[in-house]
């Protein structure tokens, strides 16, 4: 394996598992749906110069506006919202374990949207999941409104997946990501100006600090190497390796904004990392002969 393209893959896992301390770090001086939008923005103003350095920034095709608007609205806009909300309530390394649940919410979508009947794997990854996620609802340590938000994040992402595999866009993923970060924008503004009316993003270290990293490197550059690395590195190795994203989200919780690690906590995000961990690897394994239908 290219040694290159493994040191870019773990640069992505910690700027992805960065992410969600870096939100509670920004909301010190920030109000959360605020946050969101001012982040969302500067993705799309960021991922819109990225694209167009390489000629690549252009109206979407018609076949692309379902990926639009699943990934704009479901994947960044929602997601955005009720991850950031969240996050006001829960430690970091819990949120991300518990948003990082989307790939469990794909098995029933699947299931009921695309006819796709779940194999021994997928249930028995579902029963570790769902095992998890009772063990983090510690009242004590994770509201059950965060919980709540967190859950419905992680299923509006698994909503935008399961659109994304329905169809077939005309443009690479990643050409597109201008016009979703904008979407998200569009959709994050109102929402914030309804449920934050007296709210905003303070300029202070924190907030401006966070929203540097998370809207040019904690979105738009990590998703565009994760692209690219994806491309370079065998399936089964990017598939585990991204379980280490709610590891390193979990550390630097602990390092640095005091999150406790109890044995619930451990335990909870061992059964949620085992459920992922039997989903990557069966995702990745090639499909038996005769089957028309992989990642059972």
């Amino acid at each position: 394996m290219p040694r290159a393209a493994l040191i870019q893959f773990a640069l992505v896992v910690a700027i992805f598992g960065a992410a969600a301390p870096m939100i509670q770090f920004g909301l010190v001086d920030a109000t959360p749906t605020w946050f969101a939008f001012w982040r969302a923005l500067l993705s799309a103003a960021t991922t819109a110069a990225l694209v167009g350095s390489r000629g690549g920034l252009a109206m979407p095709a018609r076949a692309d506006v379902p990926v639009v608007l699943a990934v704009g609205v479901c994947q960044i806009g929602v997601f955005f919202a009720l991850l950031h909300l969240a996050l006001t309530l829960v430690p970091a390394g819990r949120a991300t374990l518990l948003a990082y649940t989307t790939q469990l919410w794909l098995v029933p979508i699947s299931a009921l949207a695309l006819a796709e009947r779940p194999g021994p794997r997928r249930l028995l990854a579902v029963a570790l999941g769902l095992a998890g996620i009772v063990v983090l609802a510690d009242p004590a340590a994770a509201p059950v409104a965060g919980v709540a938000l967190l859950l419905a994040a992680s299923l509006s992402w698994a909503v935008a997946i399961a659109v994304l595999r329905a169809t077939r866009p005309a443009a690479p993923l990643v050409l597109l990501l201008p016009w979703q970060f904008a979407l998200a924008a569009l959709v994050l503004l109102p929402v914030a100006a309804v449920l934050e009316p007296a709210g905003g993003v303070a300029v202070t270290r924190h907030s401006v600090a966070a929203l540097a990293f998370l809207g040019v490197f904690g979105g738009p550059l990590a998703t565009w190497a994760a692209n690219s690395v994806s491309r370079a590195l065998p399936a089964l190795v990017t598939s585990i390796g991204f379980l280490g994203v709610p590891l390193v989200s979990l550390a630097l919780s602990a390092l640095f904004l005091g999150e406790r690690v109890t044995p619930r906590l451990v335990l909870g995000a061992t059964l949620i990392l085992a459920a992922l961990l039997v989903l990557a690897v069966r995702r990745a394994l090639p499909p038996a002969p005769g089957s028309g239908i992989t990642g059972r």
